[in-house]
C-alpha cells in the first residue's frame, strides 16, 4: 500500500521511517533540517502547482505539515484563518482530483478540547484558545464539509525518535538535553500541569492500525490515556539521567493548557490498539539515543 506524507518535519519523518518496512512510503514537502537524512523524501511543495504534476491515484496520504507553531501569535486571528483555510482548501480539492484514496490529518488533541482533568472523548465539544489549536479545528471543520474519506487524527503529545535539537519542540526532549548538557530547562506551565505522552513508536502503531483498518469518516483520538504531570516527567528525566535539572520559570505570551489527557476507547475498539511504551520506558530510550549521539 502506498503512503505518502505531506511535510518532512518531525512527524513526518519519523512516522515514514518507523511504517516504511509495513508501507511504501513517500515524504513530501519542501527542503527541511530532515529532509536530508530523509530516504524517502521527494521535493514537492504542496501548495503549488507542483502538487497537480504528481501521482495520486489510489494514495493514502497522511498530512503532517506544521504550518502554525504551537506557540505561534498572531494580531489578526481571523483574517490568518481565512487566509490558511484558502489555502488548505486549495490542497484538499487537488488531492481529490487527482484520485487520492484516503486523507488522515493529524490535529492537535493536545490543545483542541481546551482544559479537561477527566480523559476527554472526541464527542466532547472543542475549545480551541491558542492561535495553533484555532487553525487545526478550521482544517478539522474544512475536512468533514468535502465529500471525501478521512480520518482525523487528534494526537496527544508525541515524544521520541530523532529531533533537531535546535528546534527546541517538545517538553521531554528539552528537558533530556538540559539536562545531559547541564543547561537550564525554561517552564511556561506550571509543575502541576498534565499532559498525555505517547512515544511515536506507539503513535505509529496507531497509524498502522488505522490505515489497515476500514476507518472512514472518523475522528480518532491518539495517545496513551494516561497524565503525567510536568513534575513527574522532570523527576523520571532526573532520574533517567542522574543529573539535577534548573528550572526558569517564565510566562508564555499564548494561551497554555493546564490539564489534557485523551481518552482513547474508541482507537482502541476500531483496531485493538494497545500502548506499549510507557513515559519511563519511553523517557530512558530517549536519554540511550541522545547519550549515544544517535540521529536516526
Amino acid at each position: 500500500m502506498r503512503v505518502i506524507f505531506l511535510g518532512c518535519g518531525y512527524l513526518g519523518y519519523n512516522l515514514a521511517n518507523l511504517l516504511s518496512s509495513h508501507f511504501e512510503v513517500e515524504v513530501w514537502g519542501i527542503e527541511s533540517a530532515y529532509s536530508s537524512k530523509c530516504a524517502y523524501f521527494k521535493q514537492v511543495d504542496v501548495f503549488s502547482d507542483d502538487l497537480k504534476k504528481q501521482d495520486l491515484e489510489g494514495a493514502i496520504v497522511v498530512d503532517t505539515l506544521g504550518l502554525v507553531q504551537n506557540n505561534q501569535v498572531v494580531e489578526n486571528e481571523d483574517e490568518a484563518l481565512d487566509a490558511f483555510e484558502m489555502r488548505y482548501r486549495s490542497l484538499l480539492e487537488t488531492l481529490l482530483e487527482k484520485g487520492m484514496a484516503r486523507y488522515f490529518f493529524i490535529s492537535s488533541g493536545g490543545t483542541i478540547y481546551g482544559n479537561h482533568t477527566t480523559p476527554v472523548k472526541e464527542d466532547e465539544v472543542i475549545q480551541p484558545v491558542s492561535f495553533y489549536a484555532k487553525s487545526k479545528a478550521r482544517i478539522e471543520a474544512l475536512i468533514q464539509k468535502l465529500e471525501m474519506n478521512y480520518v482525523i487524527l487528534r494526537l496527544s503529545n508525541p515524544f521520541g525518535g530523532y529531533q533537531e535539537a535546535y528546534k527546541q519542540q517538545g517538553v521531554v526532549p528539552i528537558l533530556i538535553r538540559a539536562a545531559l548538557e547541564e543547561k537550564p530547562f525554561t517552564m511556561w506551565i506550571e509543575e502541576e500541569s498534565v499532559r498525555d505522552y505517547c512515544y511515536i513508536d506507539d503513535v505509529a502503531s496507531a497509524l498502522a492500525l488505522l490505515i489497515d483498518q476500514p476507518v472512514n469518516q472518523e475522528i480518532v483520538n491518539v495517545g496513551s490515556g494516561i497524565p503525567t504531570s510536568l513534575k513527574h516527567a522532570i523527576k523520571t528525566v532526573e532520574e533517567m539521567t542522574g543529573k539535577d535539572i534548573t528550572v526558569i520559570r517564565k510566562k508564555s505570551e499564548a494561551p497554555v493548557i493546564s490539564s489534557i489527557v485523551l481518552d482513547i476507547d474508541k482507537l482502541k475498539t476500531l483496531t485493538g490498539f494497545e500502548v506499549k511504551v510507557s513515559f519511563e520506558e519511553g523517557v530512558k530510550r530517549e536519554v540511550e539515543r541522545i547519550r549515544k549521539g544517535e540521529e536516526v
